[in-house]
């Protein structure tokens, strides 16, 4: 059952830390997977050697939760029992895996439960310290239709680009903007019809700030040039600038603290057990 345990956690890492399934890893990266996966195995044999693991229990609802969270991950049962062969993992050998995990993570849960509250004062004065963490500009909705300049092809010279941006600008008037924006845009928004979304100041080129402010709500701009090339630009909406209060704020400083001392708290715990 170790070599299951192992097989489990060399695709959980490469997975994590790649993006890949081990068998798609390099051989210096497959080198650096075999160390993390004994170092996560033995620290895990630690874990439930511990006084604290004695005590919890991990019930065979909790495993069946966890192994059909597995299941679902894939379209269908057929494609999931495809994976399990390929990686050489059965059933029992996954649920073995599993239950391991969630003991470990249990035991976590319980050696970190007595986090300290964040007191009040001590968060409305990080609050002030840092009100720009949690604002934002001024901030619209658009779509765009994009026309880049590469010296590379022709059509996409800037003259040509330029040319290119004002026929399309000229057919607004009478096409849907979406479909031209599917056929002509060289954004990826172009498959959203040409939808941006919501896009702050900070996050847009200075050119199209300068020229929102004075275009009408779900009028097409005339081509604008930028670094990157000439875009139509339409706005749909828009919002002020806005500074989050601090009571608005200070659930989410409680969550960050609460998250940021269990972890302390169990590399604390944890680092114990390695000496």
């Amino acid at each position: 059952m170790d070599k299951q345990i192992r097989l489990y956690l060399s695709i959980k890492l490469a997975t994590e830390t790649f993006k890949l399934n081990p068998e798609f890893l390099n051989e210096t990266q497959q080198k650096e997977l075999e160390h993390n996966v004994e170092r996560l195995y033995h620290l895990q044999n630690r874990i439930l050697s511990s006084d604290e693991a004695q005590s919890i229990v991990v019930s065979d609802t909790d495993i069946e939760q966890a192994y059909q969270t597995c299941v679902n991950q894939c379209e269908s049962m057929s494609q999931f029992q495809v994976l399990m062969d390929v990686q050489d993992l059965t059933q029992d050998g996954l649920k073995s895996a599993l239950k391991r995990e969630l003991h470990c993570d249990k035991v976590l849960e319980k050696v970190s439960e007595s986090v300290p509250e964040l007191p009040r004062a001590q968060a409305l004065e990080y609050y002030e310290k840092h009100k720009i963490d949690f604002s934002r500009g001024r901030t619209w909705k658009l779509s765009q239709i994009l026309i880049t300049i590469n010296p590379e092809f022709e059509e996409n010279h800037r003259e040509n680009a330029l040319e290119r941006i004002s026929k399309v600008r000229q057919q607004c008037n009478y096409v849907d903007f979406g479909q031209l924006a599917l056929e002509h845009s060289e954004c990826p928004s172009a498959l959203e019809d040409g939808l941006l979304g919501w896009c702050e100041e900070g996050k847009l080129y200075p050119e199209i700030v300068e020229q929102l402010s004075g275009l009408d709500r779900d009028k097409v701009s005339e081509p604008i040039e930028t670094e990157v090339g000439y875009h139509l630009i339409v706005c749909h909406d828009e919002k002020p600038p806005y500074v989050a209060p601090f009571d608005e704020v200070w659930p989410f400083l409680q969550e960050r603290h609460n998250t940021r001392a269990k972890s302390f708290m169990q590399r604390q715990w944890m680092a114990q057990l390695t000496r």
